[in-house]
């Protein structure tokens, strides 16, 4: 948690000592803070009464995050973001998911998307977006002595909301479905080998134009 926060902290702060730009217009429109969590796909098997289906709990992870904005034209717009997650608590709730064995889990997210947005002039602007980029992840089994640290990809589409509270401030959601490296608890007691799997996620923000 302790390297996550100092990785942030330093994040925020770049962007703060660049000089301004001799032009009257800024580089990027706006940036912004968020906090979400996201769980893998996982099925679960029929039992007794119960029927077969899909969850989305394994390796709940949870965390927060920095992105910029910069608009391409009064509809299309590109974003990059630097996330951090854990699999801890903060700030979601319960993290762990069904996991039969503990595992501790912290990853680096760094993406650059694509999106739309809708009703611009309104004050609710609901949006579309398309991304990929890449996952610096470390994985820990301390009860089973195993560990691992990969560079993985990771693409996703997105769907979400903003709303106007002010002048150039706005807060908002979005729900994404994220194609990423995935530990099946299945594998732990020989080796830790990723595997793209599908996982959901949902995150609240709050962006500042420049």
């Amino acid at each position: 948690m302790l390297k996550q926060s100092i990785l942030l902290a330093i994040l925020v702060t770049i962007p703060l000592s660049i000089p301004a730009s001799a032009s009257a217009e800024p580089a990027l429109e706006s940036m912004g803070v968020r906090v979400g969590g996201y769980g893998f796909r996982e099925a679960t098997q029929a039992s007794g009464e119960e029927k077969s289906g899909t969850g989305w709990q394994a390796c709940r992870m949870n965390g927060l995050g920095v992105f910029a904005n910069e608009r391409l034209s009064e509809r299309f717009f590109v974003e990059a973001g630097l996330d951090t997650y854990i699999t801890q608590s903060f700030p979601t709730g319960e993290a762990m998911g069904t996991y039969d064995t503990p595992i501790d889990r912290s990853s680096a997210l760094l993406s650059l998307a694509g999106g739309a947005r809708f009703y611009t002039d309104s004050l609710i602007s609901p949006y579309v977006q398309v991304g990929l980029g890449a996952e610096l992840t470390h994985v820990a089994l301390p009860a089973i002595a195993l560990e691992d640290t990969a560079l993985l990809p990771l693409g996703f589409f997105g769907a979400g909301a903003t709303l106007r509270i002010g002048d150039g401030t706005k807060v908002g959601a979005v729900l994404r479905v994220n194609a990423m490296g995935y530990y099946d608890d299945a594998q732990f007691q020989t080796e830790l080998k990723p595997e793209l799997e599908l996982a959901t996620q949902g995150q609240f923000y709050a962006s500042f134009a420049l």
